[in-house]
């Protein structure tokens, strides 16, 4: 009956044991201990006999169907198997945060709030040692010790007309030396073509008071400030007086005082700087 069951079970056996090699993509090991497991008998004893070796391989064949099933043995290479492990995505490097850009500085006011003009009254004047052209002054506008400044006014006036004399004076300019001369300062003139002249506040206004312009309120600029070379030569050229010889900027009177400042002599329209 063995010997029947075997001989009817062989061509089914060699037929799934084919298709499971053909249709199953199997690991050299599972093949190899396939391969090692026919050739011996149970506990690694040899096969006695060709219906033991055929025994032994519907056991093997069995088993390899049945750990197909399982998922055990047989490497399923679909790429499309959802129990692969995931692949790791590498983590993305951190984008670098981008430091503020630095705000602009405000751009500066360009207009005659930025001149500190003040109402002084010259104290002192003598004739430059080595330079023909200047006057040295010391003038009072309103601070503790009076100005040192340097007017190349001796074509126009002599050293004893100037004492006295009620001036405008800018004020927010470094000291620099003209010929040696610390000068601190700039004395503001009328000019033309043929003369020089001071221009001169109101009577009433008071010494060390700041001259205005109306709507121009700002604060003048520090001695220090940068860019103050470009507010002069913005400024400079709307500084003129009328047909009346009153200073003014852009056509709005310079005013100290309960008056105008205005041209010595009333020059008219003359440059003022």
């Amino acid at each position: 009956i063995m010997k029947l069951l075997v001989a009817a079970l062989i061509p089914t056996i060699a037929s799934a044991f084919v298709s499971t090699v053909t249709t199953s993509v199997s690991s050299r090991s599972a093949v190899a201990t396939t391969k090692l497991a026919v050739a011996t008998g149970p506990n690694g004893k040899a096969a006695s006999s060709k219906e033991e070796d055929l025994a032994l391989t519907l056991q093997i064949i069995m088993q390899s169907l049945a750990s197909q099933d399982d998922g055990d043995t047989i490497v399923d290479d679909d790429d499309d198997d959802d129990s692969a492990a995931p692949v790791q995505e590498e983590p993305k490097a951190e984008k670098k945060k981008k430091k503020p850009q630095p705000q602009e500085a405000a751009p500066v006011q360009m207009d005659v709030s930025k001149l500190d003009i003040r109402v002084g009254v010259i104290l002192e004047a003598w004739e430059h040692e080595e330079a023909d052209k200047l006057f040295c002054e010391k003038i009072d506008i309103g601070e503790e010790q009076p100005r040192e400044i340097a007017s190349g006014l001796r074509a126009y006036y002599k050293a004893e007309d100037l004492v006295g004399k009620r001036v405008c004076v800018l004020a927010n300019l470094k000291t620099r030396k003209l010929v040696g001369f610390p000068s601190h300062g700039m004395v503001l003139c009328a000019s033309n073509d043929d003369s020089v002249v001071f221009v001169n506040p109101p009577d009433d206004a008071a010494i060390g008071e700041r001259v205005a312009c109306a709507g121009f309120d700002g604060e003048p600029a520090t001695e220090n400030a940068d860019g103050k070379k470009k507010v002069l030569e913005a400024v400079f050229p709307d500084l003129k007086t009328d047909s009346n010889g009153v200073a003014s900027y852009k056509g709005v009177p310079l005013t100290a005082g309960s008056g105008n400042c205005v041209a010595e002599g009333g020059m008219a329209d003359a440059q003022v700087s």
